[in-house]
């Protein structure tokens, strides 16, 4: 299963308060979809997924997490600045 259709999974598992259907750009803080305690369950997620704890005070989460999409990016610049300096080819 590719990142995103494990991301867009475990959205899907989290308890909505109104049926949406999820797409890459669907506002999820700014809209309200995503409340505080499925925000928390987000970020337990995607520590797991780049192996690394993450410091929610560090980075604006409205803007870096708002969509599928900018998960996505989050996790994917994350992983890569988590590998070692030899996978990284430097």
């Amino acid at each position: 299963m590719s990142l995103d259709e494990r991301l867009v999974a475990f959205l899907e598992e989290l308890d909505w308060e109104e049926n949406c259907e999820l797409k890459a750009d669907t506002s999820l803080i700014k809209s309200g979809l995503l409340d505080s305690l499925n925000l928390f369950k987000l970020a337990a997620w995607i520590q797991e997924e780049i192996s690394s704890q993450i410091d929610l005070t560090e980075f604006n989460l409205v803007e870096e997490w708002d969509t599928i999409t900018d998960i996505l990016k989050f996790i994917e610049k994350h992983q890569f600045a988590c590998q070692p300096l030899k996978e990284r080819g430097l």
